[in-house]
């Protein structure tokens, strides 16, 4: 055998043993996923609640005489006093009327005014609904990362540590 050709085997064995990589092939396997990021999920929730004031409040008085019979029989009276006491004779009796007459249109107008003029004034309580916006948290959208690869999950509730367990190749979300 050739020596040159021995040497040459040699050299090229132990060229491919010095190329055999020592690391084994198989990866290595996660026992957790990190979780990166925690955001709260929110919704506006209105709530209603009832608000109440009291208020003054004026309206007018009942009328109690309608016919406004006591203005007109007042100022009748009134009326044909003063128109009495004009005149003589026959002209004291046109006067007596015609002061009569004028005295009830009088009488009946100011009591008109008056009833218009006449209020009652009350206390109500006066309620109307008013609404309260407000966040109310719904969720958490809670990102996590398994070799360098994020996925983002929504959760109920915020997760406790600051990761989350692998088991059987799973991610345990709890």
């Amino acid at each position: 055998m050739n020596i040159k050709a021995i040497a040459l085997a040699v050299t090229a064995a132990l060229s491919l043993a010095a190329c055999k990589d020592e690391t084994p092939n198989t990866p290595e396997v996660a026992t957790e996923a990190n979780i990166t990021l925690v955001e709260a999920v929110t919704e506006q929730v209105k709530t209603p609640h009832e608000v109440c004031h009291d208020v003054v409040v004026t309206k007018q008085a009942e009328v109690k005489d309608e016919n406004k019979l006591l203005g007109t029989v007042g100022g009748a009276a009134a009326g044909a006093a003063l128109g009495n006491q004009v005149g003589g004779g026959s002209g004291k009796v046109v006067a007596t009327a015609a002061g009569t007459i004028a005295g009830a249109m009088t009488g009946r107008k100011i009591q008109e005014n008056a009833q218009k003029n006449d209020v009652v004034t009350t206390t109500e309580r006066q309620c109307e609904t008013e609404y309260t916006t407000s966040a109310k948290v719904v969720g958490y959208d809670v990102t996590y990362e398994i070799a360098g690869t994020p996925t983002t999950v929504r959760m109920v509730n915020k997760p406790e540590g600051t990761s989350f367990p692998i088991e059987d190749g799973e991610v345990v979300i709890r």
